[in-house]
């Protein structure tokens, strides 16, 4: 998580401590998953309470993340939203109080938002550059 205490903190740009605490919860919630997977597979007591958790960690993931996913996901024209369907299903998915809920809408839920987090390039690993010299390195940073 990020250290709020620390003095390099006042030097970071907003958007980047921001990102830092988005990828902290996503961490945490891909470490619930693994908890949580390893007991329904192992058939524990414990899956419930870590399901549970799953769920919490993926609504706090979510509200972190809302006006993000709302822009990537709602079709809006001319001020009016078009299309809403996609948003609609995380949303319920991740506010749900519901006592059972499906599974395999968590996961859906988790891959929606990796593929959001992924389309704003936050968790993208795979930036290799195609360039063979260092002068194409240059041209591709504006320094020709």
């Amino acid at each position: 998580m990020v250290d709020f205490n620390s003095e390099g903190l006042f030097t970071s740009n907003k958007s980047q401590i921001i990102e830092l605490v988005i990828l902290g919860r996503r961490d945490e919630l891909i470490n619930t998953f693994q908890l949580w997977r390893e007991n329904v597979i192992g058939n524990t007591s414990k899956e419930v309470t870590l399901k549970n958790k799953l769920r919490a960690v993926l609504f706090a993931l979510f509200l972190e993340l809302e006006r993000t996913l709302y822009r990537r996901l709602v079709n809006v024209k001319d001020k009016k939203v078009v299309d809403s369907v996609e948003f609609d299903k995380l949303k319920a998915s991740c506010m749900g109080v519901e006592a059972e809920v499906d599974n395999d809408s968590l996961i859906d839920a988790y891959l929606i938002i990796n593929n959001c987090l992924d389309g704003l390039g936050m968790i993208r690993v795979d930036k290799e550059r195609n360039y063979k010299t260092l002068e194409d390195l240059n041209k591709l940073k504006g320094l020709d």
